[in-house]
Order: structure tokens, then sequence, then C-alpha cells
């Protein structure tokens, strides 16, 4: 595993940790405070954003075909034998996610991060441990 990756997995870690440890607190005080609405969404935003690079890189640093779309990098992962194909249609919606969160900010965020704080830690820590199952095996 590169520098630069195992940088991104450290860092999304963290992000992941964070959300984590203060799960309880945030989903409590989401609805009432700004502050925690804006820390969640930057930290669920990370999230997204983070395992998207981790998936470029990846494919990138193989040699594969880039891909055209967020979503095209986690299928490709799948198509590529990264990570399990089955995981990918269950995680696509991490790009849907990171873009939403990046552009429709008019829009009411907070029911897609208190998604993400209640099912989509476990998700993103699956994944973690599916890339670094990969690069252990290497």
């Amino acid at each position: 595993m590169n520098e630069l990756l195992f940088s991104k997995l450290q860092r999304l870690k963290e992000e992941v940790r964070y959300l984590a440890e203060n799960k309880s607190k945030f989903l409590s005080e989401l609805k009432e405070s700004v502050e925690v609405k804006k820390i969640v969404e930057r930290c669920v935003y990370l999230c997204s954003e983070i395992a998207l690079d981790i998936a470029d890189l990846i494919i990138i640093k193989k040699g594969y075909p880039k891909p055209f779309s967020y979503s095209d990098s986690i299928y490709k992962l799948g198509n590529y034998k990264i990570i399990p194909k089955e995981f990918t249609y269950k995680f696509i919606y991490i790009a849907g996610l990171r873009n939403f969160l990046a552009h429709d900010y008019l829009e009411d965020t907070m029911p897609e991060i208190e998604k993400f704080l209640k099912y989509g830690l476990d998700d993103i820590n699956h994944f973690i441990k599916l890339i670094e199952g990969y690069y252990n095996e290497q």
C-alpha cells in the first residue's frame, strides 16, 4: 500500500471514529443544533469524498481505465475484484450522497445525514476492512 493511500485510509478512519464516538449525541441534537448539523454534515461529506478518492486512487495505481464518474469508481472496484461485487451494489449510494452534499445544499440534508449516522458508518468500516484486506493479501 502506498503512502498516499495509507494516509487517506487513516483520515477516513479518523472521521468515522469521531462520528461513531459522538453518534448518540449527534443523533439527539441534530435537529435542534445548527452547529451539530454543520459538523455532522461536513464529517459525512468527508467520509464519502475520501472513500471515493480511495477508490479512484486504487484504480489509477493499478493501471485500470480512469473512472468516468464517482459511481463508476465503486463499480470498478467490484469489477476488478478489489471488493466483492455484492458490496459495490450496496455501497454505490456513497457517490450519490457525496454529490447530494456537495451540490444540493439548498435541500434539507438532515434525513440523509441522519441515515448515514444510523447505517452508513458500518458500510464505511466494512469498506475500510475490504481495502486493507485486499492490500494485506498482496
